[in-house]
Order: C-alpha cells, then structure tokens, then sequence
C-alpha cells in the first residue's frame, strides 16, 4: 500500500509555496502528501512506468512490457527469493513482492551512467513500502556474492545486449540460480529465423552507443540452452515501439529512416528453468557451470 506520509517526509522535503497554500485551506494530509509525492515524482527521470497505488503512476518513457507480465504470470512468486539484474527504476523488482515474493535483491551498475536511475528507485522503494534490498554498483559478473544456488527466480530484462560478455553473464546467473529455479530473459533480437549469430554493435551503435550485441533468434535460444537453462516458452516476438513512448516511436522511426535499423526491430521474451545435465555438444565447458554437469 501506498505510505505517501513516508514518501512527504524523505529528506528534508519543503513543500513549495502552492502547496503551503493547500495547507491553509484545510486540506487534509493525505491529500497534502498526495501533491507532495506528484512534486517529488515530477523532478525525477523515469524509465520505469511504476503503479504506486492510489491513482499515483510514474511517467516512465518505457510503458510496461505485456510479454514479461505475461512471463511473469506462468512464475509463483509466493515465498521466493528474487534477483532482479539491471533493476533500473525497480519495476519488476516490486512487481515480484506485489505477487508474494519473500526477498528480493535489485542490483545494477549504475557508476558509469551517474546513478541516474536511483532517485527513482528510492522514491518507489518508499512510496511502496518495499523491503527490497537494492545494490547500484553490483555487476551482473559478480553476483555469487550474494550466494551460489541461493536464488529460486532471476529477472534478466533489458541487459543481455549491453554487455560485452553475455554469455559469461548468462553463467554467472546461472551459478545463483538453484537447479529447478526459473529466469526471465528480454531483449532484441535480429530477425533472421535459420542463421546463428549476433551482430556486433561497437561501431554501428548509433545513437545507442550502450549496446554491444545483438542476437538472431536462435543465437540467443542456444546462448541460454548451453548456459544450462531448459526453454520453456518463448511469448510473442513484440515490435518495441509497441509499447514504448511517443518519444521511442519517433526516435525508432528516425533510425528506420536512416537505415540504422533494418534488421533489429523485435524484442524477446523467453521463460527458462536451470538445469544439471550432461550437454554432448560441449567437451571443454565454462568453470562457473562445471557444477552442473552430470
């Protein structure tokens, strides 16, 4: 449930002249620290488009992708332990405690990007009264700190394709991840249905000079297959300017128009469970999934 009296007293917040004057008219506190958390969400930069309850959402330029809601339906979040990589603004973060998850861990690494994701997060963290535990400066290459097998669900959305190692990130949560556990993967994907491989973005990366690879479909099928994870449904391949902002659908129209995005134009949903098993396709495997071979 919403706290609007926590999120009025963060920091040494000092309500503006217009909001001293709702005061003096008697309007209650609650309709006070209502207009207060509208002032605090207004001086954000969102990403996320967060439910904070009561009528109150963030204006995120990223409206909330169907297809991880749709994955996030097959999962029971109930009593589990979740890490959400690259949590942003915290969206999938607090959807997993809103459906009954019993620890979650949001961690990115934010220290090259100035942080700008975490006023955002805080101010959801506390609006919602989350006990998510939240982590900025965690690589996804380093999360057995948090401990090896420990987690049941893993949020991967909207990273893979920003990592110059995704298949040593792929293992890495596959090392958190207890055997039977599930993880929910996003992003783009080349539209080339027979062919395996991924483009390779450091000089074609234009204007998004963050992304290094881009994956055919079945690239990023077998990606996550020898990384010891079993598919288990794969949702409808989206077009990301259906539901992005009217900012994202011109800025996708720009790059069509200048030939910067011919074959990129559809993001991936896939649903897997981590696996031990023999793989004959692999003589010399990756340290980190040593332990899950049989």
């Amino acid at each position: 449930m919403l706290d609007h009296t926590a999120v009025a007293r963060q920091g040494n917040y000092s309500p503006p002249a217009s909001l001293k004057e709702t005061f003096s008219k008697g309007v209650s506190v609650a309709v006070m620290n209502h207009i207060a958390l509208q002032e605090q969400i207004r001086g954000i930069e969102w990403a996320h488009t967060i439910d904070l309850g009561e009528g109150v959402v963030t204006p995120g330029k990223w409206p909330v992708n169907p297809h991880i809601m749709a994955a996030f339906d097959q999962i029971d979040f109930k009593g589990k332990r979740v890490l959400d990589v690259g949590t942003c603004n915290g969206l999938w973060s607090f959807e997993a405690e809103k459906r009954g998850a019993a620890e979650v861990h949001s961690v990115d690494y934010l220290t090259h990007v100035g942080y700008w994701c975490t006023p955002g997060y805080k101010l959801a963290h506390q609006a919602l009264n989350s006990r998510a535990i939240y982590d900025p400066d965690l690589s996804v290459y380093e999360v057995e700190q948090l401990g090896r097998q420990s987690f049941d669900v893993v949020v991967f959305c909207g990273v893979y394709y920003h990592l110059k190692s995704p298949l040593q990130a792929l293992s890495k949560l596959r090392s958190v991840l207890r055997t039977g556990g599930l993880i929910v993967i996003e992003g783009p994907i080349v539209l080339d249905s027979d062919r395996c491989y991924a483009k390779f973005l450091y000089r074609d990366a234009v204007p998004d000079r963050s992304s290094w690879w881009v994956p055919t479909r079945r690239c990023l099928t077998e990606w996550i297959e020898c990384s010891f994870f079993d598919i288990l449904q794969e949702f409808p391949e989206a077009d990301p300017v259906d539901f992005k902002s009217v900012r994202y659908r011109s800025k996708a129209l720009v790059k069509r128009l200048l030939d910067r995005e011919t074959a990129v134009s559809k993001r991936n949903v896939i649903l897997a469970r981590a696996v031990a098993r023999h793989d004959p396709l692999c003589s010399k495997q990756d340290p980190d999934l040593l332990p899950f071979m049989e």
